[in-house]
């Protein structure tokens, strides 16, 4: 009987994977939900207005790490849940062992390279399931990547991202782009409706350059009234007073606007820029991850 015992526990010592194959999600939501419990406990919050019940696993990946000889079954894993307070979906991605215990904070990198070992396996669960509905065709290029970029104009980041890709037509095929104002009494609304008045025309480029050129110093009261009057003072396009033309583009544009926005709220968008490249999503201006993801697609048959 001791023999059988000990065979026992030698198999579970030396052969997890065979006893444990497969993430154990219930595991990942328990621990998932103690740690948010103690955040919200340190906030001063109630604890149990998070349950296990609030999440789920949408997608999970698995991968293999090798480390000095060792493998490790590694999950890449995003999990839904709903916000306590006012109900408003969220989700977390991360990269968990099987037992859904050990979360990998961090990353594991190629020394020679440099390269994330495991870039590869999070560009894939982040990458969009559909087409967001949104954004307008600013160019066409000579390239294959197809290039989604949600922005708002008046972000530092997100001019340099611009810059960017405007220098990158011969890896691109289309470039869409996609407006987010993320302060409301910035300018950027009247800025984004602009854009959206020129959308089609001959001349929507040259808009859009311009509102992402425009210096900020040169407004004053009124943000949104200022950006229409030194946008007419460049273009003329308007005979209008600033304050008129403001609500004529509101009056024209703002629930397009908003219909844009909510759908780029359903896809995780809570900053600018993201730059979307053939349904591989890119937070913020990372110049090394967009070089990578335009080589792969340049590298596709």
């Amino acid at each position: 009987m001791k023999k059988v015992f000990s065979f026992l526990i030698i198999a579970v010592l030396f052969f997890p994977s065979s006893l444990m194959a497969g993430l154990q999600e219930d595991n990942l939501i328990n621990n998932l939900v103690k740690r948010f419990q103690e955040i919200i406990t340190d906030r001063g919050g109630d604890p149990e207005s998070i349950v296990s019940d609030d999440m789920y696993v949408s997608r999970s990946i698995p991968f293999e790490l090798n480390v000095s000889g060792q493998i490790l079954n590694m999950y890449a894993v995003r999990v839904e849940f709903s916000l306590p307070d006012t109900g408003q979906k969220q989700s977390v991605t991360m990269l968990v062992d099987e037992t859904g215990n050990i979360q990998l904070d961090g990353a594991f990198v190629n020394l020679i390279t440099g390269r994330s070992i495991h870039q590869k396996v999070m560009d894939e669960l982040n990458r969009l399931e559909k087409d967001p509905q949104v954004g307008d065709v600013l160019f066409k290029g000579t390239g294959k990547a197809e290039v989604l970029f949600l922005s708002d104009p008046f972000c530092p980041y997100c001019r340099h991202a611009y810059d960017y890709l405007l220098d990158q037509k011969s890896r691109l095929d289309e470039f869409k782009i996609a407006h987010f104002p993320l302060d409301p009494n910035s300018g950027a609304v009247a800025l984004t409706f602009l854009m959206m008045d020129h959308k089609g025309r001959d001349s929507f480029q040259q808009v859009v350059d311009f509102a992402y050129t425009i210096d900020r110093s040169r407004l004053s009261g009124n943000a949104d009234y200022s950006v229409i009057r030194i946008f007419n003072e460049e273009f003329g396009t308007y005979s209008l007073s600033p304050e008129e033309v403001f609500e004529f583009l509101k009056e024209k544009h703002q629930d397009s606007l908003a219909r844009d926005m909510e759908e780029m709220r359903n896809i995780g968008l809570s900053g600018t820029p993201v730059i979307i490249i053939n349904s591989f999503k890119v937070d913020g201006f990372n110049r090394n991850r967009i070089n990578d993801l335009l080589n792969q697609a340049m590298e596709q048959e």
